[in-house]
């Protein structure tokens, strides 16, 4: 029983310590490269005359999202997410969303039929490219790709670049985000300054980990107790029953 405790303690040990160092670890990337300029790659664009990247940000700032069209994880869902954030998006502050491939199989028609597939093809604030530079824009972005030859998959982040018209990298979001995310995206690729962690407010009051700015270190917040409850619950009731099972042993022997 107390083998089982132990056993239990550490699983939980273990899922914090997980769980914190994915937090800190996706942290760190979103400040990678951040003011950087991005590489100025020429990019064969869908239904448009190819234009190189600097072309395209001197107009507007770019949203850049990099993705695959063979992916069966995350491209699909990070895409959609993402459109639906960005249609109460406007003219309030200008930008347009540049989606590229990173997979060298990837043409012009995988990326036209993405857009279709998405209802976006006649959408002009958004655009579907390809390019045969694209390790130099993934190296000039901080995004690392790793091809899985079990899976015939690339695992990779859900990653969001913001850029603006200067072409320098304002600000990185990596998974799927929400809307206050995306303002504070389009706000930095507008000049317009944001701070590169969330400030508490009352919808973290659940969070997993709480950020302080002023020590720039992670603490374990309720969202973490409340995801190991259960754990501890189920240890608990294991000693009360371990407890009761010795103290009937005991009176039995007691009788006898």
């Amino acid at each position: 029983m107390s083998k089982n405790i132990v056993f239990l303690f550490l699983l939980i040990i273990g899922f914090c310590n997980f769980a914190e160092a994915q937090t800190t670890s996706n942290a760190l990337k979103e400040e990678t490269n951040i003011y950087e300029k991005v590489f100025d790659v020429p990019l064969q664009v869908v239904d448009r005359q190819s234009a190189s990247f600097d072309e395209l940000y001197a107009q507007k700032p770019v949203i850049l999202a990099l993705i695959f069209t063979r992916c069966t994880g995350i491209c699909n869902p990070f895409l959609v997410k993402l459109k639906e954030n960005l249609q109460f998006k406007t003219q309030e502050n200008p930008f347009q969303v540049l989606v590229v491939s990173f997979d060298s199989r990837d043409g012009i028609s995988d990326m036209r039929r993405l857009a279709q597939n998405l209802g976006l093809e006649d959408n002009k604030q958004w655009t579907f490219a390809t390019t045969d530079s694209i390790s130099r824009l993934n190296q000039s972005v901080g995004f690392e790709p790793i091809w899985d030859s079990l899976r015939q998959q690339f695992d990779h982040d859900a990653l969001l670049v913001g850029i603006n018209k200067e072409g320098y990298i304002t600000k990185k979001l990596i998974g799927l985000r929400e809307q206050a995310d995306l303002e504070l995206l389009i706000g930095s690729v507008n000049n317009i300054f944001s701070p590169t962690y969330r400030l508490p407010n009352q919808n973290s009051l659940f969070s997993c980990f709480n950020y302080d700015p002023v020590t720039g270190k992670n603490t374990p917040g309720l969202g973490l107790l409340f995801l190991a409850l259960p754990a501890v619950l189920t240890t608990l009731l294991l000693v009360f029953i371990s407890y009761f099972v010795r103290r009937s042993r005991q009176k039995r022997v007691q009788l006898n």
